[in-house]
């Protein structure tokens, strides 16, 4: 179903006519000192209220990379991906609070149903290292998914990373806009943090 799934959009890719991302934006986040290192999120900006993203991607000719030079910090309690982190246990504990993340709109375990295809993220949670997708995989949710909605803000949240080092990023994006055209963008890059 999944791979059915972003087969279908990529496919449809080609027919994409522009693009409702304007930028992509990091917001830091005080995380008190609780963690080694600045929490920062990373968010879409986009035209219209109601405008949506629903995959995150990268293929042969697109290639995703989120890096640091130093190593992304991983609390033992969350998971590589929003979901995997539980609210209550995220209020209560700010090792977990401040992990590092991917997702599409939402922040911990509630309303969250962003899943990956053909990403291996094993080591970005163990040791802290880059996300890379250098051909066919993706983190995504469905249309029909409240999280891949813009709100009044027009923000659209892709990531939270904790880290002691420089960031450096690109990503590709795929959606479909308020009046439901789809869209994707490739190569939209963001970084964050200063240079050890």
């Amino acid at each position: 179903m999944k791979k059915t799934l972003i087969a279908a959009l990529m496919m449809a890719a080609p027919y994409f006519a522009f693009t409702q991302v304007t930028k992509l934006t990091v917001e830091e986040v005080d995380n008190g000192g609780n963690v080694k290192g600045r929490t920062y999120r990373v968010y879409a900006e986009m035209t219209n209220v109601k405008d949506q993203i629903y995959v995150i991607f990268g293929d042969s000719s697109h290639k995703l990379e989120v890096k640091s030079t130093k190593p992304f910090y991983q609390c033992a309690y969350g998971g590589p991906l929003s979901r995997d982190s539980n609210r209550k246990q995220a209020n209560e504990n700010a090792l977990l609070r401040f992990d590092s993340w991917i997702t599409i709109g939402a922040t911990d375990n509630y309303d969250n149903n962003v899943q990956m295809l053909n990403l291996d993220l094993s080591a970005f949670e163990t040791k802290g290292a880059a996300i890379e997708i250098p051909k066919d995989g993706a983190w995504f949710c469905v249309p029909t998914d409240k999280q891949a909605y813009c709100g009044d803000d027009k923000k659209i949240l892709l990531m939270q990373l904790t880290t002691e080092g420089k960031i450096d990023g690109v990503l590709n994006i795929m959606g479909k806009t308020a009046a439901g055209d789809m869209y994707e963008k490739y190569a939209m890059k963001f970084s964050a943090g200063d240079k050890k």
